[in-house]
């Protein structure tokens, strides 16, 4: 971010210059997507995986469990922002990652919401030194979204 400070950022196009920003904002929403889960109602009779899916049945699809299968993901569980390199719209690219949803639902502030998040990290980054107060560790817990089991404490030290 020194290369491009965030007070130079007048459009979107500017957002390129972070790309490791951005990577690791993907990851973390890999690890911790918002939503636990999507939830649909199926239109009609079908048969997914082999199980029969009646017409008005509910179909529960966990990106939690999605973001963390083997299947889809090298080393599911660590934290590495460099799988999503080169990936300009992974929600289209890689179908196991939804942490905006999917399809024709998808989440409608999904563009504003990466954008706003990288411009507030890097002001933030360029400005602080950012450390955790305390050891207790942060857990997730899965209700209508994914939330830390208590209010962290952070200390922002100016750089």
């Amino acid at each position: 971010m020194a290369a491009f400070p965030p007070d130079r950022v007048e459009t979107l196009d500017d957002l390129a210059n972070w790309p490791r920003l951005r990577n690791v904002l993907l990851e973390a929403l890999r690890l911790y997507p918002p939503l636990p889960h999507i939830v649909r109602q199926a239109n009609g009779p079908d048969t997914i995986s082999g199980m029969s899916v009646a017409d008005n049945d509910q179909i529960w699809a966990s990106a939690w469990v999605m973001h963390r299968h083997r299947k889809f993901w090298q080393n599911p569980t660590a934290f590495m922002p460099d799988r999503f390199a080169g990936k300009s719209a992974p929600w289209v690219q890689m179908p196991a990652y939804v942490p905006f949803g999917v399809g024709p639902r998808i989440c409608i502030g999904l563009h504003f919401a990466l954008s706003e998040a990288q411009i507030v990290l890097a002001h933030l980054l360029t400005r602080y030194q950012i450390s955790q107060v305390g050891t207790r560790p942060v857990m997730p817990v899965g209700r209508v979204t994914v939330e830390p089991d208590h209010e962290p404490l952070f200390r922002l030290d100016r750089i």
